[in-house]
């Protein structure tokens, strides 16, 4: 009997073990891997963990462990900032992307005489918000976006107006930085004279450039700086209005009730708040 106990536990065993394998096949088919080489857990959520380093390689597997999608075509946000990237053509299946972060890595629009790296973004026709500040690219060759809306370019080798003429062809881009507001981080596109005009003039339909609006640059001819403007609100420190009008006195039975002083008292007291309500509305 003994015997037969043991003989029964062995194909239990077995078959756990059976389970096991099958469910690592099952994952590295949909992974397009194996997956005892990845390390699932170090890019399990990007929003939680941006601590990762794919050391300047990006390619299609890495992009589905990164983002925790099984297919590229179901991955909507993506960020792949600070990776030392040069090359993007594994994103071309990345057709729904929404929102793209490319900043600080090392794509370029020539490489030897190569068609442009950023050509893998015009498949994206969902693509919405894109980030590729501080790069190597000296073209924006992205009329393609028909969705974008929000361009950020800072700190790229963008020369000329001929560079970013293709972005007229975007209706709904509103947004644009070539550099930051504080004129850090500008392509030499920046230097040139009537430099915010003439963008404004090559892509009718954006509002915000380099964080300021269309408005704000023809009005001032130059960036605007919000006014500041203090005022200073003084509230005497006189006590209770009843101290001055009421004076304690030893002689309770003698103190009489003065309405004209209460009524004058609660007179000065509502002129006192209007006029601090008046200093408070010209702060908003």
């Amino acid at each position: 009997m003994n015997n037969d106990k043991k003989n029964d536990k062995k194909p239990i065993k077995q078959v756990e073990k059976s389970s096991t394998t099958n469910n690592q096949q099952i994952q590295s088919k949909l992974l397009g891997t194996n997956v005892n080489e990845i390390n699932i857990e170090k890019f399990r959520d990007l929003k939680q963990n941006q601590n990762f380093n794919i050391q300047g390689k990006v390619n299609s597997q890495i992009v589905k462990t990164i983002s925790n999608k099984f297919g590229l075509d179901i991955v909507f946000v993506l960020d792949l900032s600070n990776q030392k990237i040069g090359n993007i053509d594994c994103l071309t299946e990345c057709i729904h992307l929404v929102q793209l972060n490319l900043q600080n890595n090392s794509i370029r629009y020539y490489y030897l005489y190569i068609p442009s790296d950023i050509s893998p973004l015009k498949v994206m026709k969902d693509l919405a918000f894109l980030n590729i500040s501080n790069n190597q690219i000296t073209q924006l060759d992205l009329g393609e976006l028909y969705s974008l809306q929000n361009l950020q370019a800072k700190g790229n080798f963008i020369k000329s107006v001929k560079s970013i003429e293709y972005l007229d062809r975007i209706r709904v881009l509103r947004t644009l930085y070539l550099q930051c507001p504080s004129g850090d981080q500008k392509n030499p596109i920046c230097d040139l004279n009537n430099y915010r005009n003439v963008i404004f003039n090559t892509i009718k339909a954006l509002q915000r450039l380099d964080g300021y609006t269309r408005e704000q640059e023809f009005n001032t001819g130059q960036e605007l700086q919000k006014e500041q403007v203090q005022i200073k609100i003084e509230i005497p420190n006189t006590g209770p209005w009843y101290v001055q009008q009421f004076p304690k006195v030893d002689n309770q039975s003698s103190v009489q009730l003065d309405d004209k002083g209460v009524k004058q008292s609660i007179d000065e007291t509502k002129k006192l708040i209007s006029n601090i309500e008046m200093k408070l509305a010209l702060l908003n």
